[in-house]
């Protein structure tokens, strides 16, 4: 990874995860272990190294898609149909690039999950299951189907792993595929902001270095009143308001900054060329 590149501040310049084959040469991963990556290694339950030919990332899910040069995989299964609360799960990541761990549990929920940088699903599906490793292993039904990829650990009460669901892959496998050659679904708006909701406000943690948010002014400790006349006080609202443009459309966005409102403008930008 390089130093330079825009994700490095927040992630570093180097990223261990794992992944699951969903093919004989495509392995599924989450995408900010190998967002703005200038060499990607894949070592298989053998210890051997997979050259990887391309990487495609899917940022509205937060997902990636790894094409090897060689199709030499075991698929795993994949589940048809979407998870359900109660079901008993476990998981199986890495720890090292020879040591793997597994974790038990079953689903809390499933449902709406926000993050804060600029990130929401619908179907986010929650587990007690405690990850003993690396990000990006695959989540199994009791049958030992992929339902999907684990992307972060919580610690709140009951909720201990979060993961993307597999069906969500599976809607966007297209876009993944083509991502590269040519998008295939319009790119969302993008303004390279860290909100964060409390108490019925949003108020801005960050900005993304050489943003569009900072490129207008923003500033950490601003607090966002409404989007284009739209009054937003969650993270939710927030992001919908902001997904309603397309990249290099302008946004207005009213801040309350010093006890003052001000009015300003946002160029949206498209984040697929930005984090290239």
């Amino acid at each position: 990874m390089a130093e330079n590149h825009p994700s490095a501040a927040m992630l570093g310049t180097e990223r261990v995860g794992a992944g699951v084959a969903v093919g004989a040469d495509r392995i599924l991963t989450v995408h900010y272990l190998v967002l703005g990556a200038t060499r990607v290694a894949v070592f298989g339950l053998d210890g051997r190294e997979r050259k990887v030919s391309r990487v495609a990332l899917d940022h509205d899910s937060g997902l990636a898609l790894l094409s090897l040069e060689r199709a030499d995989l075991e698929s795993a299964a994949i589940a048809s149909g979407r998870a359900v609360v109660g079901t008993p799960v476990f998981l199986l990541t890495a720890t090292s690039r020879s040591e793997r761990k597994g974790a038990t549990g079953h689903i809390t929920s499933v449902g709406p999950f926000e993050a804060f940088w600029e990130y929401a699903i619908d179907r986010a599906i929650m587990t007690t299951a405690v990850n003993p490793g690396l990000a990006g292993a695959p989540l199994f039904d009791a049958v030992g189907r992929v339902i999907g990829v684990v992307s972060l650990g919580l610690t709140s009460v009951g909720r201990y792993s979060l993961a993307i669901p597999v069906d969500l892959y599976l809607e966007r496998a297209a876009d993944l595929e083509a991502r590269g050659e040519g998008r295939v679904t319009p790119a969302r708006s993008w303004i390279g902001i860290y909100p964060l909701a409390q108490e019925s406000e949003v108020i801005l943690t960050g900005v993304v270095a050489g943003g569009p948010a900072e490129a207008a002014g923003l500033a950490r400790g601003d607090a966002i009143v409404t989007v284009d006349g739209l009054p937003v006080s969650t993270l939710r609202q927030l992001y919908e308001a902001l997904w309603r443009r397309q990249p290099g459309e302008p946004i207005t966005l009213q801040v309350l900054r010093d006890e003052d409102i001000r009015a300003v403008e946002v160029r949206a930008s498209d984040r697929y060329t930005f984090y290239r």
